[in-house]
């Protein structure tokens, strides 16, 4: 291999150049085994190629934990080749060191199974016939991503040096593919949703009532840990060993090591904590356990909040994980009342950079826990925080205080709500999750395939997942009186047939929401909002794809009127539409064409000529400029007339209309 074509992908915020940093470029393939992998935001050293654990936290990612798969020194050595080659050559790196995430699973996963077989990954495709056993070992699911994996690597086997399979082994693992057919997020039924939810209503009022003074604990205990380590003490907690005279005569010169007299016991107690800890993660006093007890009811409290928050908004996980503490507002209107909004960014399909989400106004005590939590961790960490992550942060910070061993983010990128349940039986009690006969029916109705999961029978366990949140409360959206258009606009899709995937079977069973009406208002005004973009192009932003304004004279009139109340009665009847998309905007209320084919279309390239209910933003053109390049990339790797080729041919095409009418 060509070392120096080997550089490292990943992207560092940080003061120093990136070929200035110690990970930048290896000087072997392999590299040697004291080549840092990992640097921290200012350039210092983190991972060593030979570690079994390879920090990556300042790039946002958990890393990867090769020991953890407990290989043969062999394979656990082929699988570091491997990761290694996604970070530094650009074929293979997926854009972020996060993403790498998904081929280094799928590779230890394979590599585990050669081991089981005695063989050494690289000589796997010698043996066809383990490829049924591979294709066992992985889920119908997971099929797809696996092939593109097992291509990408052989499209770099010159790089490499060597390959885990060859053409032919990829068809014979073709030959044993199982076709996967999707299977839907179920719907929680309602007695175990409320059980879900009254649960963490439940420690978030025991949180509120002990606030105060688990803050006074927390802060006490960051001021002992950060005295004790800057005046040199290796014992740094003030709870281990704290009935020892800590004057020592050789040390007069520094202060004595902070310490609470009668350790954690007594000061849990002295501060009030001491039951609330017990309760809800199960602390007895134990020196190995104190702080940690903190944490955890910390990450308890704000998993619960999160938690809360999801069940409320039609969130995708990502997308809540990037709301930060501002994201909640309070909108007033004249018939309704105040409405509460999350405002975000959507992650998926709707290029909406201030994305709106409609909420209870409960939501905001959520937002406020998770917002004090932030803060105190923020405000207590040692770690390199910039001013405005300080001032703002993420609502799921991480567990960054002194006393946590280990990295983590200061933001959390991933989250599950089934892990969460499983690890907090306090808080879940089992019992409360039994899936009753009614439960059962009601789930059956609106998720038929759920008899395929084990778990799904009366007197199981409930088994949940954040998606399940999300479908729940679509449904009962459904099941309402709000419009099929606003189920649209407020789970952030393009087309009805996305939000419909969540909300088959709808009319099986009826059901009401609060929030019915707070939605229906919040998506006219999102229209609203858009038609006066499109009107008010004085800079020339927005270009009708078609050259005519498709904007009434009447229409004009109100927006520069102002006049909101109009245009909501006329959005609410239909006759006036401005949706967000990836080009820019669509002036009618829906369209059968959704995600990639919805720019194909807009820009006319399916042969159609440009739509005439497209309007081009040139807003978007930096993202788009990003995409097309991204495509351009890509379509290099890929054969030709293939589905994913003639895709990504189709909307670099669409695009470049789009460039062209918007210069």
């Amino acid at each position: 291999m060509n070392k120096h074509a080997l550089r490292f992908c990943g992207n560092l915020e940080s003061s120093q150049e990136a070929s200035e940093l110690r990970n930048y470029q290896p000087c072997t393939f392999p590299p040697p085994d004291d080549f840092y992998v990992s640097v921290d935001k200012d350039g210092n050293p983190l991972s060593k190629y030979s570690d079994d654990r390879w920090d990556f936290s300042a790039y946002g990612s958990k890393g990867f934990n090769f020991g953890k798969h407990k290989l043969t020194s062999k394979n656990n050595d082929l699988l570091k080749q491997l990761i290694f080659l996604y970070l530094y050559h650009m074929p293979l790196f997926p854009g972020k060191v996060q993403s790498v995430n998904h081929p280094f699973y799928t590779l230890a996963k394979l590599c585990k199974l050669a081991d089981s077989h005695n063989v050494s990954v690289d000589q796997l495709y010698r043996f066809p016939r383990l490829a049924g056993d591979v294709m066992k070992y992985f889920q119908p699911a997971q099929h797809e991503k696996l092939f593109g994996v097992l291509n990408s690597l052989l499209r770099s086997e010159e790089f490499l040096g060597w390959k885990i399979a060859d053409a032919a082994f990829i068809e014979e693992l073709a030959r044993h593919r199982i076709p996967h057919i999707n299977t839907q997020s179920a719907y929680i039924p309602p007695r175990l949703w409320m059980s879900l939810i009254q649960s963490t209503e439940t420690v978030m009022d025991a949180f509120q009532t002990h606030q105060a003074a688990f803050e006074k604990a927390w802060v006490w205990i960051s001021n002992a840990y950060r005295h004790n380590i800057e005046n040199g003490y290796s014992q740094m907690s003030p709870f281990h060993n704290s009935e020892v005279d800590v004057n020592y005569i050789n040390h007069s010169s520094r202060k004595p090591r902070r310490v609470y007299p009668g350790g954690s016991k007594a000061f849990f107690e002295n501060y009030g904590i001491a039951n609330l800890l017990n309760q809800w993660v199960g602390y007895v006093p134990d020196p190995t356990y104190d702080t940690a007890a903190l944490s955890s009811y910390a990450n308890l409290v704000r998993d619960c909040a999160f938690t809360f928050i999801l069940a409320h908004s039609i969130q995708r996980v990502g997308e809540g994980l990037s709301l930060r503490s501002d994201c909640f507002h309070l909108d007033y209107d004249p018939t309704l009342g105040n409405i509460g909004l999350l405002v975000g960014e959507t992650t998926k399909t709707d290029p909406d950079s201030d994305a709106r989400w409609v909420v209870p106004t409960s939501v905001e005590r959520a937002v406020n826990i998770l917002k004090f939590l932030g803060h105190l961790r923020i405000d207590n960490t040692f770690k390199s925080v910039t001013q405005e992550f300080a001032r703002n942060p993420y609502l799921m910070t991480g567990q960054i205080e002194c006393w946590h061993r280990g990295s983590t983010s200061l933001n959390l990128s991933q989250w599950g709500l089934g892990k969460f349940v499983e690890k907090n039986p306090l808080v879940f009690e089992e019992a409360n999750f039994s899936i009753t006969e009614e439960d059962y029916k009601i789930a059956y109705q609106l998720t038929p395939r759920l008899t395929e999961k084990s778990w799904f029978k009366v007197g199981g366990i409930w088994s949940f997942s954040a998606h399940q949140l999300r479908r729940t409360l679509a449904v009962n959206l459904f099941t309402s009186d709000v419009p099929e258009s606003v189920i649209q606009w407020m789970m952030k899709h393009k087309s009805l047939n996305q939000s419909y995937y969540y909300g088959r079977n709808y009319t099986r069973l009826r059901m009401n929401t609060a929030a019915e009406q707070a939605v229906v208002t919040e998506s006219y005004r999102a229209t609203i909002r858009n038609l006066s973009e499109i009107a008010d192009n004085t800079l020339g932003e927005n270009v009708h794809a078609t050259g005519n304004n498709l904007i009434n004279v009447d229409t004009l009139n109100l927006i520069e009127k102002r006049d909101h109340k109009k245009l909501e009665a006329l959005a609410k009847k239909g006759e006036i539409a401005a949706r967000q998309t990836l080009l820019g905007f669509c002036m009618t209320q829906s369209c059968e064409y959704g995600g990639v084919e919805s720019a194909v279309h807009c820009a006319g390239v399916d042969g159609s000529g440009p739509c005439k209910d497209a309007v081009f933003s040139k807003r978007n053109r930096k993202r788009l400029k990003i995409m097309y390049d991204n495509n351009a990339e890509e379509l290099n790797d890929l054969v030709e007339n293939t589905p994913r080729h003639s895709k990504l041919k189709a909307e670099n095409e669409a695009i470049e209309v789009y460039f062209h009418a918007t210069s």
